[in-house]
């Protein structure tokens, strides 16, 4: 009887040791989640810029908790080519949270872009995420309208 009792101590012992040793060294899980069926037009109406441009530099924005990737910045440093929505300077920093998982960009210096933006560009900043609709420019301009139905075709009967 006292060998049962010591081996269920023992099994407790061991399940409590996983479950708070789980509970301490598991990180905060965060995932980026966008809208379903979102289309180029709606995420369009819903930015207050829309422009092309060259990524010219990247740089991290710590802020925060050193060594803490949650609450970094990335900043994309982007040559506008041409507006289509909104007016921002001719260059601008476009901000995005670091982490994939917190909806951050990944842009690549050298490569051009559609950037869809939030924010206010008075101070040379705008803000972009993965929802927003930012793309390779290179798909062509930013789609502002859904395509009107074609009309549908007139019956025909066959003669008799």
């Amino acid at each position: 009887m006292a060998r049962l009792r010591f081996l269920a101590h023992a099994i407790g012992a061991v399940v409590l040791t996983a479950a708070l040793s789980a509970a301490v060294l598991t990180g905060t899980a965060s995932a980026c989640s966008c809208l379903p069926g979102d289309t180029e037009p709606q995420r369009y109406a819903r930015a207050d810029h829309v422009f092309s441009g060259y990524v010219s530099a990247s740089t991290v924005l710590e802020r925060g908790k050193p060594n803490y990737i949650w609450d970094d910045l990335r900043a994309y440093t982007v040559e506008v080519d041409q507006e289509y929505k909104g007016d921002v300077p001719a260059t601008v920093s476009v901000t995005t949270y670091y982490a994939g998982s917190m909806c951050g960009l990944s842009l690549y210096v050298g490569e051009s872009y559609l950037v869809f933006a939030f924010s206010d560009s008075a101070d040379d900043e705008v803000s972009s995420n993965m929802c927003s609709g930012t793309r390779s420019a290179s798909s062509g301009p930013p789609v502002t309208t859904t395509a009107a139905a074609a009309p549908a075709a007139a019956p025909t009967c066959a003669a008799a």
